[in-house]
């Protein structure tokens, strides 16, 4: 199944497009899912030993027209002391039109520096894709 994804807020690279859809390739997703949510991880990633972030991306169809939209993308962290636990660090949700960043205040998302900051984000989590980072990626569907 090769999602449609509808234009967004923020200039989604058509790279990052291919990349869920090629992820989606293998799963049996029903024609009446509603809603995707894949998870990328890196099962090395700790407190101690750092690593490649979890990320958190989530899609829903939108209409009768069967194309999707994002919903948010999320990276999580390692945070706290003495007990860390894992939180959100950066939170792109398009539903609400925010950005949050962990110890600021949310940012709406057309802003120039969160447009810029997306960029440089995207292109980095690309780059982790590609080479492998993640060696445990689920798809839920609902």
């Amino acid at each position: 199944m090769n999602l449609v994804f509808n234009r967004c807020c923020l200039n989604i690279s058509p790279k990052l497009y291919a990349q869920l859809n090629k992820v989606l390739e293998n799963e049996s997703i029903d024609v009446e899912a509603n809603h995707i949510t894949v998870n990328f991880r890196d099962s090395s990633y700790s407190v101690l030993a750092g690593g490649y972030h979890p990320v958190e991306i989530a899609f829903q169809k939108d209409g009768e027209n069967g194309t999707w939209s994002l919903l948010y993308i999320t990276d999580f962290c390692y945070y706290g002391s003495p007990y860390a636990e894992l939180v959100k660090e950066v939170d792109f949700d398009f539903s609400a039109g925010t950005l949050y960043l962990l110890n600021s205040p949310s940012m709406f998302i057309r802003r120039s520096t969160v447009k810029s900051f997306y960029r440089t984000w995207e292109s980095n989590f690309l780059t982790y894709f590609e080479i492998g980072a993640f060696d445990q990626i689920e798809v839920s569907v609902c």
